[in-house]
């Protein structure tokens, strides 16, 4: 499978659509809409292999208008906060999001983001390799033997085994034979394969970020999935790090987890 803008696009609508319950077209309207998240949905092959949590909400657009999706018992505190939302941004509005974190905080969930997602294909990678003095290694879960999750948070994740995602592609950048930073690939579903880096402290700065997102996402895209990267609005070094290896905008998400 060729990795093209327009399959990366129709991966992407494809699985935000199954967690929300609604059709892809939905993301090119205008406006808000707002779907009940039915059951069922958790035995859709296209969505996200995350936590189905009883109570749930997601804000969620990808550039037109806004899909909001809730679980059927909060439904209708959600269908009057959202109701007069005309607009695109006024969804992502710090009144509203505010009040939504509120009422999910009651639940004992947390409401988080706004995040911001990104994709590369086949036509935006961009080659990133190490810099001087750094040596990359790509390969499988393997090279994550010996490493402590605690060091790197974003790329060691024990608890993605539970919940049927693993590190498929894992990229070791080394200076003087000790690591230096760690980039994976999770299989979140069996079209979108996220990645996640960390970078020590001592060699930030130097393009280590750059070159594991970019050959991470090069052995992403061989394998014929779509590469995706996400972070905090605010993290402007992390999306810098994600553009840099040729991603670009894909969709903003805001969405519940427990806490």
């Amino acid at each position: 499978m060729s990795v093209t803008r327009l399959y990366a696009a129709q991966s992407v609508a494809s699985a935000l659509a199954a967690e929300a319950c609604c059709a892809p077209s939905d993301f090119r309207n205008e406006d808000a809409h707002i779907f009940e998240m039915t059951p069922e949905r958790a035995a859709n092959p296209l969505i996200r292999r995350f936590p189905t949590l009883e109570h749930s909400l997601t804000v969620t657009s990808m550039g037109a208008g806004v899909v909001v999706a809730a679980t059927r018992k909060w439904m209708p505190w959600v269908s009057e906060l959202f109701k007069d939302v005309s607009e695109g941004d006024e969804a992502f509005s710090l009144g509203v999001l505010s009040e939504a974190s509120l009422r999910v905080a009651g639940y004992g969930l947390r409401l988080n983001g706004p995040y911001a997602y990104n994709v590369t294909s086949e036509q935006d990678w961009v080659n990133r390799s190490a810099p001087d003095g750094y040596v990359i290694e790509v390969g499988g879960a393997e090279l994550l033997l010996g490493l402590e999750p605690a060091d790197w948070p974003n790329a060691v994740a024990h608890r993605r085994v539970g919940q049927g995602r693993r590190e498929a592609i894992v990229a070791v950048v080394l200076h003087r034979n000790k690591v230096a930073g760690v980039a994976s690939a999770t299989t979140d579903s069996d079209t979108l394969w996220q990645i996640g880096i960390d970078v020590h402290s001592h060699h930030k700065g130097r393009g280590v970020g750059a070159a594991l997102t970019s050959q991470t996402a090069r052995a992403v895209i061989d394998e014929g999935r779509v590469p995706y990267y996400g972070s905090s609005i605010n993290n402007i070094a992390s999306r810098r790090t994600a553009q840099s290896a040729g991603f670009y905008p894909c969709w903003v998400s805001v969405f519940t987890t427990a806490v």
